[in-house]
């Protein structure tokens, strides 16, 4: 017994120094983090929107409320709209980033389609506004909350109770 427990006792000794013994990582100890943090920063400004495109996003908003919005019952304005919408779409550049914001703007859901293929779009700021339209017909549909279905019982009624 006393043989084991010695033999236990400096396997647990050798550990010890093994952990002990083994050199610190050291991470960026000899590298200036405020020129890498400085460079990231530069880069990431050239990737994001910053204040010169926060400008353009506001002149596109403004030029896509210039399109006038069809009532509900116009079937006819619908399909102008969606064609117009389609046009600027695949036009591409701001025409496109126009197109996903009088979607996002008119909520309507024939404008589905050009929205998922927003979504898909290399753009960042297209597939932003794409996201925010597509938010509105995130949840249930409107099949699914009718009465009907929500009165019916289970087929086996009398197990469940």
């Amino acid at each position: 017994m006393t043989q084991a427990l010695s033999g236990a006792a400096i396997a647990l000794v050798i550990a010890v120094c093994w952990v002990l013994g083994r050199p610190k990582r050291t991470i960026l100890r000899s590298t200036d983090a405020s020129s890498i943090a400085a460079l990231n920063r530069g880069q990431m400004e050239l990737v994001t929107p910053g204040g010169g495109a926060a400008g353009k996003n506001a002149n596109g908003s403004a030029s896509s409320a210039a399109i006038p919005l069809p009532a509900a019952s116009d079937r006819r304005g619908r399909l102008e709209l969606l064609a117009q919408l389609q046009r600027s779409f695949d036009q591409g550049g701001p025409a496109r980033r126009e197109a996903m914001a009088t979607c996002l703007r008119w909520g309507h859901r024939e404008a589905l389609p050009l929205i998922r293929r927003g979504l898909k779009d290399a753009d960042s700021a297209v597939a932003r506004l794409a996201a925010e339209a597509m938010s509105s017909f995130r949840g249930r549909t409107t099949a699914s909350l009718s009465p009907a279905q929500a009165a019916k019982p289970p087929r086996n009624v009398a197990r469940t109770r």
